[in-house]
């Protein structure tokens, strides 16, 4: 019995060096499968692996990562548990786990794998707020927020994301206190004060909301910013000549950032159509032309100056704006009729060339580019362009009608009765169509 154990402890000190050699063989495989993106053998170089060595840890993480990459979660979830439960204190085989439940949204069991993680580094500190915001777990998200800003400071971001949960949750009470706590803690931050206000009046809390800014204005008197909150609530409580006094204090100030003053214009804008006795006061307003405004406040005033028939600076702000947006097709057409409107028939030609470039199947550009040369006497010009923009012409409608009747003038200035006559006839069958 003696001699039949120690053959057979020969025989397995034997095969041992041919088993890791045939383990070394297939990991090494797996890997460089693994390189070349060839997962279905490198996965099952792995398998044979484990059927060698069942616990050896970094066989099941290679596994698990593997079938993290073909999407076989459940299996990439097996896998790595295993190799955490062979090698507990391996912190990345930790952390591809918890990629993995990341990946899957699966917020809960995300919250658990990182929380070993959180001494590696703040990254996974800020990442485990997020998490219990997804789980909709928004107490202990805050919970991590303070510990966060205690260790760290505040950060705009991670004070952003308390707003968030508060506004979630309707915390109307928490989100004033906190937005409180901020100001009493640096009250010479203007943002803080304007948070505050703009929170207060969100809730519809207009009174206070008022005291906080006439606070401001107290701590800060020179400060041009409060008059942005100042001047709502003049206007709301129609003290006029106080709205008008702040509202010019923000569009001449030098410190203010562009939008706040658009968006105070903007307003006044608004204000001036509903109490149009005030309208004089736009001239002492009007933006600079350095004043890089927003679209929307170069359309606003550009629309007002039209209803108000001042169609030239209703042009130049359409011109603003069409260097922002020169691809807007209808801004384009507005431009090139306000160019006839005001008779600047040689501009008009030039713009609607220009445009014609980039737009060439545009029939109102042909019809403005032909109405131009009709005013400068350029018979031949514009019906060559004309006779050009007639394949595009697709419906029969009013930009039609007032292509045919223009050639047909066109022809009769050129003496060409017959051509004349026939777009005449184009133009009253539209009539009876319609």
């Amino acid at each position: 019995m003696v001699c039949a154990q120690i053959k057979q402890d020969s025989l397995l000190d034997l095969a041992s060096p041919d088993t890791e050699l045939q383990f070394q063989d297939n990991f090494y495989e797996a890997l460089k499968q693994k390189g070349i993106e060839n997962y279905t053998k490198a996965i099952d170089a792995l398998i044979t692996c484990t059927e060698l060595y069942p616990e050896r840890a970094v066989v099941f993480y290679e596994l698990g990562d593997l079938y993290f990459k073909t999407k076989a979660y459940s299996l990439a979830e097996i896998n790595l548990q295993k190799a955490i439960v062979l090698d507990e204190n391996n912190f990345w085989y930790k952390e591809k786990l918890y990629q993995l439940y990341v990946h899957k949204e699966d917020y809960n069991k995300a919250i658990a794998a990182v929380k070993p993680l959180l001494f590696k580094r703040q990254a996974y500190q800020e990442d485990l707020v997020h998490l219990n915001v997804s789980a909709g777990h928004y107490e202990a998200a805050l919970s991590q927020i303070e510990k966060l800003d205690a260790q760290y400071g505040y950060t705009s971001e991670r004070d952003q994301t308390r707003v968030n949960i508060y506004l979630q949750t309707d915390n109307q009470n928490d989100h004033v206190q906190f937005l409180k706590n901020r100001l009493s803690e640096t009250p010479e931050n203007d943002q803080h004060f304007l948070n505050l206000i703009y929170t207060l009046s969100q809730y519809g809390l207009k009174d206070e909301a008022f005291a906080t800014s006439e606070s401001f204005f107290k701590f800060h008197p020179q400060s041009h910013i409060v008059h942005v909150a100042l001047y709502k609530f003049y206007l709301d409580d129609k003290a006029y000549d106080k709205a008008i006094n702040s509202m010019k204090i923000v569009t001449s100030s030098n410190v203010l950032a562009p939008h706040i003053k658009v968006k105070v214009l903007s307003d006044f804008l608004q204000f001036v159509k509903e109490n149009p006795a005030y309208k004089s006061v736009l001239a002492e307003v009007e933006p600079a032309a350095s004043l890089d405004v927003s679209n929307r406040s170069n359309l606003e005033w550009a629309a007002y100056y039209h209803e108000e028939n001042n169609l030239l600076k209703a042009l130049g702000f359409y011109e603003k704006e069409l260097l922002k947006t020169p691809e807007n097709l209808a801004l384009i057409q507005t431009i090139a009729n306000l160019y006839l409107e005001t008779m600047q028939y040689e501009r008009a030609v030039e713009f609607t060339l220009t445009q014609l470039e980039f737009f060439p199947t545009q029939t109102p550009l042909y019809l403005a580019y032909g109405r131009a040369q009709f005013h400068l006497q350029q018979w031949d010009a514009a019906l060559e362009w004309l006779e050009i923009g007639m394949d595009y012409i697709f419906e029969e409608n009013e930009t039609a009608k007032a292509y045919y009747i223009l050639m047909a003038d066109l022809y009769t200035k050129n003496n060409n009765i017959a051509k004349a006559k026939t777009f005449n006839n184009k133009a009253k069958a539209l009539n009876k169509q319609w």
